[in-house]
């Protein structure tokens, strides 16, 4: 019985942790603002906050204008801090993003 107890106890808490690992983009706000890096007009830079209640693994990639991607992680944004060291010069207006608790083998997408 006790073994019993033990194999339900790690089972909800792998299960916890995977819910939470996809509901960690949802408690994430990001800000993006234009033309405040690399004295160029066409930089655009995305602040993100952890909003959740634990420290999450943030992956941020940009495009360049060249068709390229830019990317960056945080691997430990604490709740309630932003990082706002992800940017790109000569950017386009699409970005791709994912955050989770279990680091970047969890997390979102493959490099560009």
């Amino acid at each position: 019985m006790t073994k019993l107890i033990g194999i339900i106890s790690i089972i909800s808490l792998w299960l916890s942790a995977s819910v939470f690992a996809a509901d960690a983009q949802h408690c994430v706000l990001l800000d993006d603002s234009w033309g405040n890096s690399c004295g160029s007009p066409d930089s655009l830079q995305i602040k993100v906050k952890n909003g959740c209640s634990q420290t999450i693994y943030v992956k941020m990639c940009i495009e360049k204008k060249d068709g390229k991607w830019s990317c960056g992680s945080d691997s430990s944004l604490a709740p309630g801090r932003t990082n706002t060291g992800f940017y790109t010069c000569h950017a386009t207006s699409r970005y791709k993003w994912s955050a989770c608790t279990g680091g970047y083998k969890e997390c979102g997408f493959k490099n560009l």
